[in-house]
């Protein structure tokens, strides 16, 4: 069992409960690490991220947090960078780079996250009801703004254009017009990082029965010799690990054989 969970937030950005707070849940539920990675700052829609004043605080808290838990537990402090916000990574241990918005043909954005309504109703009014096309702006949105990226340590949820199709309730991801897009785009990013989570954050949250990414690209992935890292997406103190022990087996399904584990001294595999 892996021990160690890289993406989770607090309620500095999107999370329920405080910095303290899940540290004490990690310290409870046995973890080795806890990697702390709150959202950054995205200037079209400022509720989600962290402002100036919100990132200096996390910083100031984790900082502190990190030298009372150690060496019982270690804490790393991280980054979820948006790749269409303007965010320093510098003064964190890693950043988790990902997207959560898809570009709008015009102008403007749409979160692809936000509901099943919202992402139906941006289908519909702005791609003509085409979810091809609708997923294919995401990809290649994404793909665009990660490579400009200066630190990326994790490409997070990849497919997160996916959260609200389970069942294939928006299209089929089988079809060659998904498939390509997604491809694509993955070979892409995969130049500017080549360590992908799969991330059981959905799951967690009802959206979904299996992980991000999907099969197809996970075995993409290790066919191209990259890595991946479990992480549960956790907002809470009881996801903390979610699903870890299934995910494991999914990346085993899907050729792999180990998980990489950020520590303090650097990169570690561990067998699942």
């Amino acid at each position: 069992m892996i021990l160690s969970d890289l993406h989770t937030h607090t309620n500095l950005c999107d999370g329920k409960a405080s910095p303290r707070e899940m540290s004490e849940a990690a310290l409870k539920a046995g973890l080795e690490t806890l990697g702390f990675s709150g959202h950054s700052f995205v200037e079209f829609d400022p509720e989600c991220g962290m402002d100036a004043a919100a990132a200096e605080a996390y910083r100031r808290e984790i900082t502190a947090l990190k030298a009372e838990f150690a060496p019982k537990l270690t804490l790393l402090m991280g980054i979820e960078k948006d790749v269409y916000g303007s965010f320093d990574t510098a003064p964190y241990d890693y950043a988790i780079v990902s997207g959560h918005y898809v570009p709008l043909p015009g102008g403007g954005f749409s979160a692809v996250d936000l509901s099943p309504e919202e992402t139906k109703r941006t289908i519909d009014t702005f791609f003509s009801g085409d979810p091809y096309r609708y997923a294919a702006a995401y990809y290649k949105g994404l793909v665009k703004h990660m490579m400009r990226e200066e630190k990326a340590d994790i490409i997070g949820h990849f497919d997160l254009v996916t959260k609200f199709n389970e069942g294939g309730a928006l299209f089929s991801e089988d079809d060659p017009r998904y498939r390509s897009a997604a491809l694509m785009a993955l070979e892409t990013a995969f130049i500017r990082c080549s360590r992908f989570e799969i991330n059981t954050g959905a799951i967690s949250r009802g959206w979904r029965s299996v992980p991000y990414p999907a099969p197809f690209l996970l075995k993409r992935i290790k066919e191209l010799g990259g890595s991946i890292i479990l992480s549960s997406d956790s907002h809470s103190t009881s996801t903390l690990l979610y699903g870890f022990a299934d995910a494991a087996e999914y990346a085993k399904s899907c050729g792999f054989e180990t998980a990489d584990v950020l520590t303090e001294k650097g990169v570690v595999p561990v067998r699942l």
